[in-house]
């Protein structure tokens, strides 16, 4: 009986004009999208020149640490402009972390949302859950049908999970030529190289998204069976689409501000200005007024005083080597991103409630274009910024030179930066409270309808 009623329900919802529509939106959106994200991929990629591939590189007296543009970008942007690939540093600094899309390349994008897969299930395939299913219940019971149907031997709970079966597997049906559309650009597409790993989590990504969905068909059912009539039930669907989707995920980083308020990157940088004076102004005084009470001209002096000059510009090139990535500014810049990284967390803890951001956040993490990945880099960059500063030290131990120890970096001595990106499992693994609500809201939505349609009037 049960798979009477999914084979009819499938039968309807193929016949149905919102089959046509979800098929079309499909193959019309996923497919090009997926193509100008791959052309925009391989643009970057090539953008970064030389000097930009993974690893370590120097350039005169500057060096570049750099990590591969994630391929699943495409499929997942994640955080797109503000993903940092590469971070410029310089022996006396810890230099910035800076981004690689930038207005040499067509600006008008920019102003508009990154059109991916992960975007499409979010906004179009929970809407189109929604078109599945509001009337599935409502529907035949405005109709009349419902009382009919449920004179024949089939308990409840069999109907309603033949519904949302014929349903899922009918909207699956809609959207399969997209996907294998995606996976063909994928593969054919010469500037996207997806590794063994990268196509495991694509197809983790894809059985996410399916999860994901499931979550909105169940609460189009649960709807549909507290509602008497389709247009109640779309009208209570859209309010509650809303609300998860584009309230609780945009307001949760607001609120979070607010919660857990940091300083502001101006106060950190006068902070570290402060005491880059306090460390290093009282030498630097002390040798100008040595210079001004010996006739101001280092030129002029004897050995024994220019040694003594020497000595306290050795002095200023120690205090300068406080400040540097492995002293105190190093410590408060890492502090400062510390609270960043902590207000975040709180964002990501407050939007749990939202399926939409728990998806979101865990898709652009398998993509490696998401936060726990940027985090990664950056913890990443700080190590080596450390054993750079280790490097040197050992340089002027040896040598005795300041100027060359900062202001040459030399790849055949200096360490190698091994930067590995995050795995599928360790990226899961940091997003488990997020995996476990797509998966509470699925069964929760599940038996809620169950109730709500065994006691429900019919």
């Amino acid at each position: 009986m049960i798979r009477t009623l999914i084979r009819k329900e499938m039968l309807d919802q193929i016949l149905s004009i919102r089959f046509s529509i979800s098929l079309i939106l499909a193959c019309v959106f996923l497919v090009p999208a997926t193509y100008i994200l791959a052309e925009d991929h391989g643009w970057l990629d090539k953008e970064r020149g030389p000097f930009m591939k993974e690893g370590f590189y120097p350039r005169k007296s500057w060096y570049y640490l750099n990590r591969r543009v994630p391929s699943m970008g495409v499929l997942a942007t994640g955080l797109d402009q503000e993903l940092s690939l590469s971070c410029q540093n310089e022996g006396l600094g810890a230099g910035p972390l800076f981004h690689n899309l930038t207005f040499v390349h067509n600006p008008n994008r920019y102003f508009f949302s990154s059109l991916d897969f992960v975007f499409f299930i979010n906004i179009v395939g929970s809407l189109m859950a929604f078109a599945f299913t509001y009337d599935a219940i409502s529907g035949e019971r405005q109709r009349g049908t419902l009382r009919l149907t449920m004179t024949q031997p089939i308990a409840r709970p069999l109907f309603l999970l033949s519904k949302f079966l014929g349903s899922y597997i009918s909207f699956a049906i809609s959207i399969a030529p997209a996907l294998m559309g995606v996976i063909l650009v994928l593969i054919l597409h010469p500037d996207v190289e997806l590794r063994a790993s990268e196509w495991e989590a694509t197809g983790f990504l894809l059985l996410l998204a399916m999860l994901y969905l499931a979550g909105f068909f169940m609460l189009g059912l649960f709807v549909s069976c507290v509602t008497r009539t389709p247009k109640t039930t779309l009208t209570a669907l859209l309010t509650l689409w809303t609300i998860l989707v584009l309230v609780i995920p945009n307001f949760s980083p607001f609120l979070a501000s607010k919660l857990r308020p940091i300083r502001s990157l101006h106060e950190v940088e006068a902070e570290i200005a402060a005491m880059r004076r306090d460390y290093r102004e009282p030498t630097r005084q002390k040798a100008d007024d040595f210079i001004q009470r010996h006739r101001g001209n280092q030129e002029t002096m004897n050995e024994a005083e220019q040694e003594t000059v020497r000595e306290m510009w050795d002095e200023y090139g120690r205090q300068t080597m406080k400040l540097r990535t492995t002293g105190e500014a190093a410590k408060i810049r890492i502090a400062f991103l510390n609270e960043v990284e902590a207000q975040a967390k709180m964002g990501e803890t407050l939007s749990l409630i939202s399926p939409a951001a728990a998806f979101i956040f865990l898709a652009s993490d398998i993509a490696q274009t998401g936060l726990e990945s940027e985090r990664d880099y950056r913890r990443a960059v700080f190590r080596y910024r450390r054993q750079y500063g280790e490097y040197q030290d050992q340089q002027i131990e040896e040598t005795g030179d300041y100027g060359s120890a900062f202001h040459a970096a030399n790849a055949d001595t200096a360490p190698a930066f091994v930067y590995r990106s995050i795995s599928l499992s360790q990226a899961v693994g940091a997003h488990i409270p997020q995996f476990m609500v797509l998966v509470l809201y699925s069964v929760l939505f599940f038996f809620a309808a169950q109730i709500a349609f065994i006691r429900a009037p019919l």
